[in-house]
């Protein structure tokens, strides 16, 4: 172990350091957005829309407090300070149209986001000494994590936008949720779009590729 532990460069250790900083950093933050605009939800009081904001370990309400509407839609307000709970809002909107509440999807991601954040620093914390045979296993353990989100994140909106049930009021064809960028469903404008938590892990990935590039160059000259 030591003679692998002076095969690893100082840079190496540095990036390694900061990527895990990074990805601790996202584990805390948002990920992705999502928001619905429509005519009956005026920008005076949903000034984003109906927002929502996908964290590693569950969904939170994405809107902003605002003044409590006077129009009788009080299904979207959590508390009487006027605080809007956009992620019942959103439920209550896709309802209408046949789709499961948000909270059905990602559950077991959900639960296990704390365990596999807890293996990628333990490998992370590994690879800061050790750089014997499949070395490389321990950084790709970080730099996958942004595209297993979004592969994971566009199943589950597949999943959703096709298993819409009878009991929806208002009848659509099967969809393909937007996965980044604008898109329509019925009367409703939507965006899907990266947070500053997605930042963060791709910060952390780059690190990584170039501690992982350091470090294959380190082996090879020595």
């Amino acid at each position: 172990m030591a003679n692998n532990s002076k095969s690893k460069p100082a840079l190496v250790r540095i990036l390694t350091v900061i990527a895990m900083i990074f990805i601790g950093g996202a584990y805390f933050s948002p990920i992705w957005w999502v928001a619905l605009k429509a005519p009956n939800y005026p920008a005076e009081t949903f000034p984003d829309g109906i927002r929502i904001h996908f964290h590693v370990n569950g969904v939170f309400n994405g809107c902003a407090s605002q003044e409590k509407p006077k129009d009788g839609k009080e299904a979207a307000w959590g508390d009487e300070e006027g605080g809007l709970d956009c992620v019942h809002e959103m439920n209550v909107i896709n309802h209408f149209i046949g789709m499961e509440p948000i909270e059905v999807g990602a559950k077991y991601e959900i639960k296990a986001a704390p365990y596999l954040f807890s293996l990628v620093a333990v490998m992370l914390v590994a690879f800061l000494f050790y750089a014997g045979p499949f070395w490389w296993v321990l950084p790709f353990s970080g730099i996958v994590i942004p595209v297993a989100f979004v592969v994971d994140y566009s199943a589950w909106l597949w999943w959703f936008g096709h298993n819409l049930r009878a009991w929806a009021a208002f009848s659509v064809k099967p969809f393909m949720p937007t996965v980044f960028g604008d898109g329509k469903v019925a009367q409703f404008s939507t965006y899907s779009y990266p947070h500053y938590g997605f930042g963060l892990l791709m910060a952390a990935s780059l690190c990584l590729v170039l501690a992982t590039l350091l470090q294959r160059k380190a082996l090879k000259s020595k």
